[in-house]
């Protein structure tokens, strides 16, 4: 897959929904339960802005048990530098999404962290519960 143009990543972006999930994600990696808490929006409307982000190759997603953890793609190409700039501007200006992506960091620290865990967690008790 070729990389974005300028041109599909300021079109992209230029979407409020999917500049605020791309906010959120300049602080942390976050889940898409995650993002529908920060963003007061419901899943189906996260996952379908994060595929076309997905498509435009400017997150990633990352299988953990049963969850998906999204994060930006930090390339150093055009793309990324754009977007870097994008997401730089946005919390110069704008209070509200700075207070925004500052939420996102500390839900990702909270909630990340026990996700990631929790299955670790789990197979230690089954282990614990089985006889030898």
């Amino acid at each position: 897959m070729p990389a974005p143009s300028a041109t599909d990543i300021l079109l992209t972006v230029a979407e409020p929904t999917r500049l605020r999930i791309l906010n959120c994600l300049a602080a942390a990696p976050l889940f898409v339960s995650d993002l529908q808490e920060l963003l007061d929006l419901p899943q189906p409307t996260v996952s379908r802005h994060l595929q076309v982000l997905r498509r435009v190759d400017l997150v990633r997603d990352t299988p953990i048990a049963q969850f998906v953890l999204y994060r930006l793609r930090r390339d150093g190409g055009v793309p990324g530098r754009l977007l870097s700039a994008i997401l730089e501007a946005v919390i110069q200006d704008d209070s509200a999404m700075r207070a925004e992506r500052d939420r996102a960091a500390l839900r990702s620290r909270s909630h990340t962290q026990t996700r990631v865990q929790e299955p670790q967690a789990i197979r230690t008790v089954t282990r614990a519960k089985r006889p030898t």
